[in-house]
């Protein structure tokens, strides 16, 4: 049946690391660690959630769908809703909680499919939010429960899993040193019960003053420089950059809106070049093949609209379910069917409200990208004419434009400045921006639309992109997309 593996291999023997362990590299590298809760527990939103946003932090919550409201000690959908609400992950942990590989075992392949697919469609019908990775029960997976999950366009979780609880509540400290020693470059710190005195579940703590302290020392080694703590899609995504100094360089995140496919992915050999990663914000669901292409090289996929409509006035004038219907569910139900992955919104004109902001959040949204009344104005502002050449300011001056770098897995609303003729960049003054942040490990994004030698208007010139790609280095920055 090929490889398989269980999580028990974990539960009662955390510090057996050597099975999954990456190799060690010459410069050590904070592990990039994600908080996952399974089983459906009331706890995890009356305890767990509130405690995880104290420090800042969001948990992946993996959800047995047939156990929802079965009773008192389990979520309900009103609870899985507030859980998206607040920046929460929500995965699928199957329909019923079966071990997947002794259904495979039993030639019960179309129950597997039934148990993934039921439970992943059930979530987005009661909440709206489509999930994106499945967590198997017991970690029994193998490659073709994995073939399964791609097929329903869902993710296997694959990174390794140790269970914390009432076993071993007080050694997380000792098993994150043992991992860092191992080269590790991602964990999966899991939980299930978080209070035996109150809702309890299984490998529980006693008690929240209990998990109180597991999470606190979870804290100090984030604050040690030893991990960060990010939600499950921001962890595999970031394990992808091979950071040799976090948090002390920098990011560059790149994006692109709009539909511009065949340029965007004619300079895909040239992010590449240079290890680079973008999102593309894109409109409509016409290209899903570049989509899937994009995916495949390690880029994002965001949305941008599906007419590409302004929030803020939309929402004034029509209101928000009139506005999300319209412009918000095509593109995800479509794409959603494709298998393609959306945790990111850019707004259109860059215009938005904590309304609109809202909007998105409450809907599983990670992160949306533009300016609005919270930011100052654009230092470039759009000047097709040359009439606001008086307003033009050094983009390195623009304090609002930078975010430090360590917040950057976990900040939900981005700025950005706007890249082409049309706002008069200059090359230079975007690399002196570039080399800021990473002098103090900020990270500064930057949008465009188009790429091409010879781009106008709003787009991107090809020697812009490359004089910036090859330059991110050499000031210490990392380039990656919006997530």
């Amino acid at each position: 049946m090929g490889h398989t593996y269980s999580a028990f291999r974990f539960f009662h023997s955390a510090f057996r690391i050597a099975a999954f362990a990456f190799a060690a590299t010459a410069v050590a590298e904070p592990i990039r660690v994600a908080l996952t809760f399974d089983d459906s527990l009331k706890d995890h939103l009356l305890i767990a959630a509130p405690m995880l946003e104290e420090r800042g932090w969001r948990g992946t919550f993996c959800i047995v769908t047939d156990w929802i409201g079965k009773d008192e000690r389990r979520l309900t959908w009103d609870d899985v809703r507030e859980l998206i609400s607040r920046g929460h992950e929500i995965a699928t942990h199957t329909k019923s909680h079966q071990n997947l590989i002794t259904l495979l075992n039993a030639g019960e392949e179309d129950e597997i499919r039934r148990e993934i697919g039921e439970s992943a469609a059930k979530i987005q019908q009661e909440t709206g939010f489509a999930p994106r990775f499945m967590f198997s029960p017991f970690c029994c997976q193998n490659e073709i429960t994995e073939r399964i999950c791609s097929e329903l366009g869902l993710r296997q979780a694959g990174a390794p899993r140790y269970n914390f609880g009432s076993n071993n509540c007080d050694s997380v400290t000792t098993f994150v040193n043992e991992l860092c020693k191992s080269g590790t470059v991602r964990a999966d710190i899991l939980q299930h019960g978080v209070s035996q005195a109150d809702h309890g579940g299984w490998c529980a703590f006693a008690d929240r003053e209990s998990f109180r302290k597991h999470l606190d020392a979870i804290a100090e080694l984030e604050r040690q420089g030893k991990i960060i703590v990010t939600d499950y899609d921001g962890m595999v995504s970031d394990c992808a950059l091979k950071a040799k100094a976090w948090p002390r360089h920098g990011v560059l995140s790149l994006s692109f809106d709009d539909a511009s496919f065949g340029q965007w992915e004619a300079a895909f050999p040239l992010f590449a070049k240079y290890d680079a990663r973008t999102t593309f914000f894109v409109i409509g669901t016409n290209r899903v093949d570049f989509m899937k292409k994009a995916l495949a090289a390690g880029h994002e996929i965001g949305l941008h609209g599906f007419r590409h409509m302004d929030a803020t006035p939309t929402v004034e004038e029509r209101g928000e379910d009139w506005f999300w219907k319209t412009d918000i569910v095509p593109q995800l139900t479509e794409l959603g069917k494709a298998g393609i992955p959306i945790r990111s919104y850019a707004y259109p004109n860059c215009r938005r409200t904590d309304r609109t902001d809202a909007l998105f959040f409450s809907r599983g949204f990670a992160r949306v990208r533009g300016t609005g009344k919270t930011f100052p104005p654009n230092p470039n502002p759009f000047d097709p004419k040359g009439d606001k050449l008086d307003k033009w300011r050094p983009v390195a001056t623009a304090d609002w434009l930078f975010i430090p770098a360590a917040d950057f897995l976990k900040a939900r609303l981005v700025p950005n400045v706007i890249m082409g003729e049309a706002y008069h960049t200059d090359i230079e003054d975007i690399l002196r921006a570039m080399e800021r942040a990473g002098d103090r490990g900020e990270a500064l994004f930057i949008v465009s639309h188009g790429i091409a030698r010879d781009a106008k208007g709003i787009s991107m010139k090809t020697e812009w992109l490359e004089r910036m790609l090859s330059s991110a280095n050499d000031f210490g920055l990392l380039v990656r997309g919006i997530r």
